[in-house]
């Protein structure tokens, strides 16, 4: 959970930066990566979906890397008004989302 700071709509992938509190009070800056664009258009996703909330706490989960930078690949973003947006690839849809 942090403050959204910027929201890059580029190809490969978009990518999606925030400050983030830690347990002992310091300020990380996180970036996560996601789907492409086209994706999120296909969804009905805009760029201005996610930067509406450039400012503003969101909640992120994902995959962290592997060598534990403030890094990682987003799963799913909760916005500012309880919305969320979750990633998931076919197999995962026709698992029931598990």
């Amino acid at each position: 959970t942090g403050t959204l700071t910027s929201v890059d709509w580029v190809n490969p992938h978009i990518k999606v930066a925030m400050e983030v509190k830690s347990e002992s009070g310091k300020v990380e800056n996180w970036s996560f990566e996601s789907n492409p664009p086209a994706w999120f258009r296909r969804v009905g996703v805009g760029r201005a979906d996610l930067a509406k909330a450039i400012g503003q706490t969101v909640k992120v989960e994902g995959v962290r890397a592997k060598d534990a930078s403030f890094y990682g690949y987003l799963q799913k973003i909760i916005m500012p008004d309880g919305t969320s947006l979750e990633l998931v690839n076919a197999n995962t849809a026709q698992e029931g989302g598990k």
